[in-house]
């Protein structure tokens, strides 16, 4: 880049700015006045403009601690943010507007900082976290916390000391009012077999004074935020050598969680100290806090909590229905019953999300085992039934949403008929793919709305009945199964792309109905490309032809359906 001309151009603009040099590095500095004092920005020269530029603040503990500000005391300088500079797409063929864009962001925000000192306290609290992780150090510090945020006692687990990554690489604090973890969720398993690392107290915090700035500063803020706390007797009481101190406050941007390590280094144990005079002896060790509960990971990772209280039956754990419940499951649906009689085999393994550790365990099983390893809160059960053995009316009503991913129309036809018959109130998603990646469908069923599985079947040149479905992209009565070992070894081909296509267009459906944003019978489909297809010599369907509402939820009811008629 040509800094001459960058710098002609802002003195142009009318900035105090140089050429310098900081520790022997090329720099350019600008100097500033405000009300108050002058602040200096010093940007280090590059030789090509990949970001936003960045503006570094010189002797930053001149000016206290200012909201936006890290600050590097081996070096005197702090940077600011001012927003992801990555983030910004930057017109790097003329870098003098990028310069000027970045240099009145940083004087803006530090000016605010300076000048509006409710503003800089408010941004200090809102940034309470970022702040206090610049002061953490060893990552071997951190603990993961399951508790709700109410004071309680937790017990602490040391990592395994072979681990590098996953849950058993780091310390594990559990509260008796944590939520109920899943079965066989990695946490819950954890209790039985790691080494106790000390006692753990969760302490809410009322007021939250702004993170210190320097390590060296914890002992000063921490006796600062304990002696505006009324601490429980059990806490007061306590004594022990290692004590883990886990905080909660509310601030401007949510719940904030962060913690101390707290070693007394002298004989015998000790109360928490809560005065001054009491931390001889005391190391006391900022350490960041990985929340692990419902209110805190469930909406960060992309689920709703309001879902939790839902049940789902889904009845097919195949390569489809796989998809579906980790779908479900990551949605955050609370409970599954999961039904299927197929053992997982070496032929289901490139098409399947089980690993092959499940090789020869039943599909329901093992599905459920891997959801409740991978969602904490979740609640599955199983079963090795099939479809048309759940014809059980009080069963079926205890579900929000029936899901149904066999690809059997003739049992899913039966199945429909009795909960026709039997007045089930459940609401019914029946899912299929079809072969060489040309579509897929879903069809919900929701007995107070007009629309049916039946719907689906209404033979669109006869206006009655049929035995094949009217949203079928193949044309029926063709053979398109393969054949490589035989009548017992037939299969249907089709990718794992198509599986994870239909379990989408599926999951959409339930999230929606459960949501109560889809409040009628539906259906949707997604259409593939049909090279492959003709290429073998197979038939498309008109539907195929002239469909072109792909992943579109339209309506399910058809009028010449002689059930859905007049209802």
């Amino acid at each position: 880049m040509n800094y001459q001309e960058i710098v002609n151009y802002l003195k142009e603009k009318g900035y105090a700015i140089s050429f310098n040099s900081f520790k022997g590095i090329e720099c350019i500095e600008v100097k500033v006045d405000f009300k108050y004092c002058s602040i200096e920005f010093i940007h280090f020269c590059s030789e090509e403009l990949i970001c936003l530029p960045q503006f570094l603040l010189k002797n930053p503990k001149k000016y206290g601690t200012l909201s936006h500000v890290l600050s590097y005391d081996e070096f005197d300088l702090a940077s600011i943010c001012i927003g992801d500079q990555d983030a910004v797409s930057v017109n790097f063929e003329k870098p003098n507007f990028a310069f000027k864009e970045s240099l009145d962001r940083h004087i803006s925000l530090i000016k605010k900082c300076l000048l509006d000192k409710d503003w800089n306290t408010k941004e200090l609290l809102r940034e309470f976290y970022s702040n206090w992780l610049s002061i953490c150090g060893d990552t071997k510090q951190d603990l993961i916390c399951a508790s709700n945020a109410d004071f309680g006692k937790m017990k602490v687990f040391k990592p395994v000391s072979s681990r590098a990554y996953g849950f058993e690489s780091q310390h594990i604090g559990i509260t008796a009012n944590a939520s109920k973890l899943a079965e066989f969720s990695y946490i819950e398993r954890q209790k039985k077999n790691r080494i106790n690392a000390g006692l753990g107290f969760v302490i809410p915090l009322d007021n939250l004074i702004p993170a210190p700035t320097t390590s060296n500063n914890i002992k000063n803020w921490y006796i600062d935020t304990i002696s505006n706390v009324v601490l429980p007797s059990n806490i007061l009481h306590a004594k022990e050598k290692v004590f883990w101190l886990i905080f909660n406050a509310d601030t401007p941007s949510g719940k904030t969680w962060f913690g101390l390590h707290c070693i007394y280094k002298g004989k015998g144990k000790k109360t928490i100290p809560i005065k001054a005079s009491l931390l001889d002896n005391w190391k006391i060790i900022p350490i960041r806090v990985k929340i692990f509960n419902k209110d805190r990971l469930m909406p960060r990772s992309g689920a709703n909590i309001s879902l939790d209280k839902k049940s789902v039956l889904v009845v097919g754990c195949g390569s489809v229905g796989g998809e579906i419940v980790h779908k479900l499951g990551a949605a955050g649906i609370g409970s599954m019953e999961l039904c299927d009689p197929d053992i997982y085999s070496l032929d289901n393994i490139y098409r399947h999300v089980l690993q092959d550790i499940f090789l020869g365990c039943n599909k329901a099983l093992a599905l459920s085992v891997q959801l409740d390893s991978k969602y904490p809160w979740i609640k599955t059960k199983y079963r090795k039934s099939k479809l048309l053995e759940l014809r059980k009316k009080d069963f079926l009503e205890q579900f929000d949403l029936i899901v149904i991913a066999i690809g059997s129309p003739t049992h899913e036809r039966i199945f429909h008929d009795y909960i026709i018959k039997n007045k089930v109130n459940t609401p019914v998603i029946n899912t299929w793919l079809e072969g060489y990646g040309i579509g897929g469908h879903a069809t919900l069923d929701i007995p107070s709305s007009k629309g049916c599985l039946r719907c689906a079947y209404v033979d669109m040149e006869k206006g009655v009945r049929g035995l094949s479905s009217n949203l079928n992209f193949l044309e029926d009565n063709q053979s398109i199964v393969v054949n490589h070992a035989g009548c017992g070894q037939l299969y249907l081909p089709y990718s794992a792309i198509s599986s994870a296509q239909t379990a989408l267009i599926a999951t959409n459906l339930a999230i929606s109905f459960l949501m109560k944003s889809i409040k009628e019978s539906s259906k949707i489909s997604w259409k593939g490309d049909y090279s492959e297809i003709t290429t073998l010599g197979f038939q498309v369907s008109h539907r195929y032809t002239v469909f072109d509402k792909s992943l579109q939820v339209i309506p399910l009811y058809n009028e010449s359906c002689d059930l859905c008629y007049g209802r």
